[in-house]
């Protein structure tokens, strides 16, 4: 029971680390935020940041891997129940989902420009994914499709977080499936 306890303190305390950070990012970049400004701002002492995180840098990453791997363990689920339209559809609706409700962090990570590396550990985990492609298609045309995909996928997610996210998921899923 206490063990529970502790477990819902840390994710809130990592939860109300993430919100400051998201507000710093959003006004200022990466390099400039330090520790004592974001625990300042999260009401939380430096030793607490200190036992999760070795310093900004850190932090990011952790945040960059932990959504990286909520994407590829949801997709991985996909891929082994997919076989319709309908089951990519769905995929591609919990994706939109997804980034609705991590929207602050995807926004700072996937449209302002800076030294993140985020679009880049997206596409590499992508990349990594088993995508089914047409049976029909060359070694040739997988090559380059994939490259292709992966980008216009990663572009329809900009322009949808920079329009403020105003079409629904369930619009967005048809949108990009009619598109691949």
């Amino acid at each position: 029971m206490e063990e529970k306890k502790l477990d819902r303190r840390i994710r809130k305390t990592k939860r109300t680390l993430l919100q400051a950070l998201t507000k710093l990012m959003s006004k200022k970049k990466i390099n400039n935020i330090t520790v004592k400004e974001l625990t300042d701002l999260a009401d939380v002492n430096r030793s607490t940041f200190y036992l999760y995180y070795k310093d900004i840098f850190d932090m990011v990453d952790k945040i960059e891997s932990e959504l990286i791997n909520d994407f590829s363990e949801t997709y991985d689920k996909f891929s082994k129940e997919a076989s319709t339209y309908d089951d990519l559809f769905h995929f591609f609706i919990y994706l939109f989902e997804f980034v609705q409700n991590n929207g602050e962090m995807f926004e700072i990570f996937l449209c302002q420009s800076g030294e993140y590396t985020f679009i880049e550990k997206l596409k590499d985990a992508i990349k990594h994914c088993k995508i089914p492609l047409d049976d029909t298609s060359s070694e040739v045309e997988a090559k380059y499709c994939m490259p292709f995909a992966i980008s216009g996928c990663i572009g329809v997610v900009q322009q949808w977080l920079s329009d403020g996210m105003k079409t629904s998921p369930k619009d967005m899923a048809g949108i990009l499936v009619k598109m691949l």
